[in-house]
């Protein structure tokens, strides 16, 4: 996957396909981009926020895990994020 199919689909739309990044070892969120109504969702799971400095409505944050279930909960959202990037239905939950 190494161009952007819809702006919206990274968090550096124009420049290079980035629909997922992680912040460093102090700050453990993860910023990604989804479907609007599945980050809509998980903002009112409070599992999200929409993101600070969003270009689009499909921009979120996500908050850290604080255990293993929750990793693995975070990770399952990355996977969604990746498909909605990448446009695989297959691979959204």
């Amino acid at each position: 996957m190494a161009q952007e199919r819809d702006p919206q689909t990274s968090l550096a739309p124009g420049r290079r396909l980035e629909p997922v990044h992680l912040h460093g070892v102090e700050d453990t969120s993860v910023h990604l981009t989804l479907p609007t109504a599945r980050g809509a969702e998980l903002v009112q799971l409070g599992w999200a926020e929409p993101h600070q400095y969003a270009d689009f409505d499909t921009e979120f944050m996500i908050y850290g895990p604080r255990n293993e279930q929750e990793l693995e909960q975070v990770l399952s959202v990355i996977e969604e994020s990746l498909a909605f990037a990448s446009d695989e239905e297959d691979l959204r939950h």
